[in-house]
């Protein structure tokens, strides 16, 4: 091949490059309000699951979070009166497989509304069923300081997914951590 062949290629190329990357630009922006709006939606829907005494939820950002936490974004449940009902917890622990995605939804009265696991890494058939509904339902109603037992869970304690005591340990840290800060925000409300 001569020199003009390649220059010839390469800028065949560079144009059919240029065109793509124009095209997927053009359709981002198309789609990137939808996509938002959509996304959006379903953080509203995630809260709405663990948090369905509530109406609207508005994002808080306390004073006195820590950078290291685990807890990624936290939202205030409200009636439709405005009042609050509680809290939802955005929160990411490390499991076995890496991070655990929870959602908490805290009542007012300091007891656990529901769990869910929005995202997780974890092993399937082992870790991957504390996604189970019927796994997180052990939290509901339960107070701060909950533990993990091996078997026959009694008052504050979860029974742990069979062989994944890793990740529901996570999962656990993660209630509590939610259960903490949302006393931590009632305490704060009260002196205000």
């Amino acid at each position: 091949m001569k020199n003009n062949e390649y220059f010839h290629l390469g800028g065949v190329l560079l144009a059919i490059t240029a065109a793509v990357a124009l095209l997927l630009g053009f359709f981002n922006n198309l789609t990137a309000d939808v996509i938002a709006a959509t996304k959006e939606e379903n953080e509203r829907l995630s809260m709405q699951s663990v948090m369905p005494n509530a109406s609207s939820f508005e994002t808080i950002e306390p004073e006195n979070m820590q950078q290291d936490s685990i807890i990624t974004g936290i939202s205030e449940a409200l009636d439709e009166n405005g009042q609050r009902v509680g809290y939802c917890f955005s929160l990411s622990p490390k499991g076995y497989g890496g991070e655990v995605s929870v959602l908490v939804g805290v009542n007012s009265d300091l007891t656990v509304n529901g769990v869910s696991i929005i995202s997780h890494s974890e092993t399937p058939g082992l870790g991957a069923n504390a996604a189970d509904e019927e796994w997180l339902s052990q939290f509901s109603g339960k107070t701060a300081g909950i533990t993990v037992v091996k078997s026959s869970a009694q008052g504050n304690q979860i029974q742990a997914v069979t062989s994944a005591t890793i990740t529901s340990t996570a999962v656990t840290t993660a209630v509590n951590s939610a259960l903490d800060m949302a006393e931590t925000l009632n305490e704060e409300a009260q002196q205000q």
